[in-house]
């Protein structure tokens, strides 16, 4: 099933089962997958990428903008070994109301057949539903859950996921 409109409870009976899966520019992605961390005791990496993002937002913003009418796939540079896990998080800034270029290369190159992937995204502005049709096509050949997730932004919204769907450890 490439993407679950209904969402599953999911239940790891070790906290090594899941990994969060992340990339912040300004820090807000970052803290919030230390809050989801802290909550399931997930292990934790930063996603890395090639050409490596500008931390300046004008500088960002025009390269996202480039990316996104390229249609690129920025090159993720982390060795990606997921055979561990069951549960991936996939945490993400929404830029211009989707999921940046990078999440098509993690779907696209990842090998998450039968994994439950729970993506979060944070946003000054959009909710987790703006990506979700986004989430839907890239992710449909993958043979992964993937959860309809939820916005990051505060540790209300988060433990409130995390509590709903057994998450918690």
């Amino acid at each position: 099933m490439a993407h679950s409109d209904k969402e599953t409870s999911v239940t790891s009976n070790s906290a090594s089962h899941a990994l969060i899966l992340y990339y912040s520019n300004s820090g807000n992605t970052k803290r919030a997958a230390e809050a989801i961390q802290a909550q399931t005791g997930a292990d934790m990496q930063a996603l890395t990428f090639s050409p490596a993002y500008p931390k300046t937002y004008l500088r960002l913003g025009m390269v996202t903008q480039r990316q996104l009418k390229k249609n690129s796939r920025p090159k993720i540079t982390n060795d990606l070994d997921l055979k561990l896990y069951q549960i991936i998080y996939l945490g993400f800034p929404t830029w211009f109301h989707r999921p940046p270029m990078f999440v098509n290369t993690f779907f696209e190159t990842a090998d998450i057949q039968g994994k439950v992937i729970v993506p979060f995204t944070t946003s000054a502005s959009s909710q987790i539903s703006e990506s979700t049709p986004f989430l839907k096509d890239m992710s449909k050949t993958t043979g992964a859950d993937v959860q309809t997730g939820f916005a990051a932004n505060d540790l209300r919204e988060i433990t409130s996921y995390l509590k709903k769907h057994e998450l918690i450890k």
